[in-house]
């Protein structure tokens, strides 16, 4: 199981990651600025964020992970076919927001079944599965850049719902349904501990987020090629092959709260490098960022599924990505009409070392022993 779910989550993670590489073309056609393109980026995984917990719940209490799962790739699929066919900027909004929902079903389910298959090792065999969406992470930019230049933006984007089909049928086939919880409510599922760790991970995780975002307009403005600019962005996200399953590993170890405590203070000390630096130095500091970000994927969803019984995974998993999700919609307007506002998209980028600074704060007060707490926010 392990092994097809690694095989999917490339394919997701790649899906997850192409945006980016499309932005300055997209922007060129619809003569788009920063701040629009933070809608955009807003509205690609809005649902993402706002339906992982209710989705996730749903496959907890219907048994229906695969069903969810394979659902979620064709509907996925069929977003990317209807941006490759808009005809102005507010469509291809719109459209975006089924790639989001597509996306909202992945983790929840994928994680739930392997905390379920692995529960003594799931820091390290969650790395294990991170390392696939390692590969669909970097190899996105650079392939959609290639593909860009060849084909143009809309093939391009109609390209990528063909892998997509291919992993619901290959999930659809290979993986088994699970038992219905029928009392597994995501009021259940519901702790302070989990909102603040939920929080904690996505404060620090939206300053990567940002960065990988906006980071090939960034370059291109600044006169780098898109291709060269997609290709630095897939050399940058590379490093995520290893940060996963090594954050992973270290969760087993020194568990969830000080692996994110480390990883915060690496951020705000490379955000800092960033904003005084330029140049290769620059871009060192957004290679650091990526991969301390990348690290902490299979960390808050380990620590998630610590924080809920084994019946409610799917929920907890997808409260602490879905918040995460949300938060970093919501920052991607905010740092493009900044970015605008100062006519400056990296000075906008290093104004996110605050959330960093916050999410360090929380993490001090988590506590690395904390497993599932019996008492539901009221």
């Amino acid at each position: 199981m392990l092994t097809v779910l690694v095989g999917v989550h490339v394919v997701n993670d790649f899906s997850v990651t192409v945006l980016p590489a499309f932005l300055p073309a997209v922007a060129e056609e619809f003569d788009l600025d920063y701040s629009e393109l933070g809608i955009l980026s807003f509205a690609f995984v809005l649902l993402t964020g706002v339906m992982q917990p209710a989705l996730g719940n749903y496959a907890d209490r219907a048994g229906r992970r695969r069903f969810v799962l394979v659902g979620g790739f064709l509907v996925g699929a069929g977003g990317f076919l209807a941006m490759a066919v808009a005809q102005s900027f507010w469509f291809i909004v719109a459209v975006s927001l089924f790639c989001g929902l597509g996306q909202a079903t992945y983790h929840p389910q994928a994680s739930a079944l392997i905390v379920d298959t692995y529960p003594d090792r799931r820091g390290r065999s969650l790395g294990i599965h991170g390392w696939g969406g390692s590969v669909g992470h970097f190899t996105a930019p650079a392939a959609v850049v290639f593909t860009v230049a060849a084909f143009g933006w809309r093939w391009a984007m109609a390209a990528i719902a063909i892998p997509m089909v291919l992993a619901a049928a290959l999930s659809r086939i290979r993986l088994q349904e699970t038992a219905p919880s029928p009392n597994a409510t995501l009021r259940g599922a519901l702790s302070r501990p989990l909102l603040i760790a939920a929080v904690a991970f996505g404060l620090v995780g939206i300053v990567g987020q940002s960065f990988k975002i906006f980071m090939v307009k960034m370059l291109v403005d600044e006169g780098w090629t898109e291709t060269s600019a997609g290709v630095l962005l897939t050399v940058i996200l590379l490093g995520g092959a290893i940060s996963q399953p090594l954050g992973g590993w270290a969760f087993d170890r020194i568990g969830g709260p000080r692996v994110l405590q480390i990883a915060a203070i690496a951020t705000i000390i490379l955000v800092a490098v960033f904003a005084v630096s330029s140049g290769a130095i620059a871009l060192v500091a957004v290679a650091g960022i990526s991969f301390f970000q990348f690290s902490l994927f299979p960390v808050s969803l380990a620590q998630a599924s610590r924080l809920a019984s084994a019946e409610r995974t799917g929920g907890a998993t997808g409260l602490v990505f879905g918040v995460s999700g949300l938060m970093t919609a919501v920052t991607q307007p905010a740092v493009g009409a900044l970015g605008e506002a100062l006519d400056d998209i990296r000075l906008a980028l290093v104004w996110l070392m605050p959330a960093a600074i916050v999410g360090l704060v929380l993490a001090l007060g988590m506590r690395a022993g904390e497993v599932v707490s019996p008492d539901p926010v009221k």
